[in-house]
């Protein structure tokens, strides 16, 4: 009997925490093998302290690199820790320990998707297809990364298999038959949701995918119908961006005269507000407002794709889903410019600017910053409304505030971050300011007040919130159009920009401050890898130093900016892009 059985005993007894003490016990007596170490890290982890677990596992794998349990639990361990290259590193090692381990592969294939790496999570999954070809889940894995990566047919094979392996697998069946409808294959789709509705009757994807076949053959009984109308599909019932600029074409399109007009939305069941607009119009295309892999096809119409992306370049999969679409419509040059670069044919690429919504009502909420001041009472109300996410850039935002203002200064930055902040994003966003006063060697405490808000607002409280600011400040590394500048604009805020992408459609030096931009790797900050959506690929580098001299010169030195409202009212509005749209439309013979 070894000394650690003791230990093994309680563990395997589900006392992890005895085990765990069993383990340091022997530690402090002088003994440390990997095996009490791997044994250490698990008790701890499995009583709940993943922290305190992280240390001997590392000091295992260390001791013992080729330690194939030691590895394995710090890689799962890494891995529920979201940390993502570190999981990598530990599953590529257990791939090459052994290549038959069919976990590392699939671990590692799903690493590599949550990286971006859709081609190297196709490469692993594919082997652990090949360790054990008669796995449904194995066939599942490997068949939803080629679906994100524009690879439909390879996706609806995989689908196939596992369905054909795992013959009870409901969700199998409703991906697949989604699939299908993605290429327009709608009674072979029906026939799959079906038989996932008979598996699982609570199956809500099902019955929005029979729904949706339901609504695209009525659709394509149509056909014959004299020509002229639109029929619209996506998420206007969502509150994203792309719903948002959904309804706002529904809109502007249904005050046209002698437009009939169609709403579709995304999972089947929905009904535009306040009209029946559910019905089928004679159009010869859908329009979809919807990123590449949400379209799906209606036998025997155009697919219009009303899309955009926020980098130099769309990804690949981007590129592949693109080419199911007749016809690619952008709000700007730049995303325009970004389908071509990728090598999409130009000749199937279109610019339909969005619009900008006229000024509501909206009362001014009553704010205080840190300390208790009103925010009202500040001179400088700087405003940035963001999602948390990388390509925002918060990060810079706060190295920039950090550099240009200070406590005595008459200004203050209103911070909106999403819809609502949890826990775990909050640590993000604490973690990131610790960065950035670290980068800049000045704690927040020595600059002028951040005022942050991350619960979720109705339009009349997002228009409040705009007007208690004076300026609207984005240093993003890209956008496709971003709405709140573009409101901001409307409201007469001076605006501040990083001159790219699509500030350039909408803002010149003579209606904002725009900051250099170079080109550059869209890394995530103060990690390894790419942001996920951009990997391998490029975003803009707004210049730090420049921004922050745009700022002291508003805040300290009386700078007064231009406004952007006249030439966003008089240029960009819903009606215009609704003519436009349907002109295009027009164009290619798709009305």
């Amino acid at each position: 009997m070894s000394d650690l059985d003791p230990a093994i005993a309680l563990y395997e007894a589900g006392r992890p925490a005895e085990a765990a003490a069993a383990c340091f016990a022997l530690l402090e007596a002088g003994s440390r093998g990997a095996d009490i170490l791997n044994l250490l890290g698990a008790s701890l982890f499995a009583a709940g302290n993943g922290d305190a677990a992280v240390g001997p596992l590392e000091e295992a794998v260390r001791t013992a690199p080729t330690h194939f349990a030691a590895r394995c639990n710090l890689a799962l361990l890494r891995q529920q820790r979201r940390d993502w290259a570190a999981a990598e590193t530990h599953f590529g090692v257990l791939a090459l320990l052994d290549p038959a381990f069919r976990l590392a592969q699939d671990r590692l294939g799903t690493v590599r998707q949550e990286r971006g790496d859709l081609d190297g999570a196709i490469r692993v999954l594919t082997r652990a297809v090949r360790i054990d070809p008669r796995s449904g889940l194995a066939w599942f894995n490997l068949a939803s990364v080629r679906m994100l990566a524009g690879l439909f047919g390879e996706a609806i094979a995989g689908f196939r298999h596992a369905v054909a392996e795992d013959p009870a697998g409901a969700l199998a069946h409703v991906q697949l038959g989604e699939m299908l409808l993605r290429l327009g294959t709608v009674g072979a789709a029906s026939e799959v949701f079906r038989r996932g509705l008979r598996l699982d009757p609570a199956a809500s994807n099902a019955v929005n995918g029979l729904a949706r076949c339901a609504r695209y053959r009525a659709m394509t009984a149509a056909i014959g119908t004299q020509a002229g109308g639109v029929a619209i599909r996506g998420p206007f019932e969502s509150a994203t961006g792309y719903g948002y600029f959904c309804q706002r074409l529904i809109r502007a399109l249904r005050g046209r005269q002698g437009v009939p007009l169609e709403v579709i939305g995304t999972r089947g069941t929905e009904s535009w507000p306040g009209g029946a607009l559910d019905r089928p119009v004679p159009a010869r295309a859908v329009v979809n407002c919807l990123i590449p892999l949400a379209v799906e096809r209606v036998p025997g119409r155009a697919s219009v794709t009303f899309t955009m992306f926020e980098g130099t370049r769309i990804p690949p999969a981007w590129r592949r889903m693109s080419a199911f679409s007749d016809l690619i419509v952008v709000p700007t040059e730049s995303s325009r410019l970004a389908w071509a670069e990728q090598g999409f044919p130009e000749d199937r690429l279109r610019v339909c600017p969005l619009g900008v919504d006229p000024v509501e009502p909206g009362a001014v909420p009553v704010l205080v910053a840190p300390g208790g001041r009103l925010v009202s009472s500040y001179r400088h109300r700087f405003l940035n409304v963001s999602d948390f996410n990388p390509r925002k850039n918060i990060d810079g935002l706060m190295r920039v505030w950090l550099r240009a203002t200070a406590p005595t200064d008459e200004a203050v930055l209103i911070l909106k971050l999403g819809r609502s902040l949890g826990p775990t994003l909050r640590a993000e966003l604490g973690a990131l300011v610790r960065g950035a006063e670290r980068a800049v060697g000045r704690r927040l405490a020595e600059a002028a007040p951040v005022v942050l808000i991350d619960r979720l607002l109705t339009d009349g409280e997002m228009t409040g919130l705009y007007r208690a600011a004076t300026h609207y400040w984005s240093l993003s590394h890209g956008e496709g159009w971003d709405l709140p500048m573009t409101k901001a604009g409307a409201m007469g805020l001076g605006l501040i920009a990083p001159a790219h992408s699509a500030y350039l459609a909408y803002l010149d030096e003579g209606n904002a401050r725009l900051i250099p931009s170079s080109v550059g790797p869209a890394r995530v900050p103060g990690q390894e890898g790419f942001h996920p959506p951009f990997h391998g690929l490029d975003w803009w580098l707004p210049d730090e130093e420049a921004a922050a001299a745009t700022l002291t010169g508003i805040v300290r030195g009386g700078d007064r900016l231009p406004s952007a409202r006249d030439r966003l009212a008089e240029r960009f509005t819903w009606e215009r892009s609704a003519d436009r749209l349907l002109a295009i439309l027009d164009e290619a013979g798709m009305r």
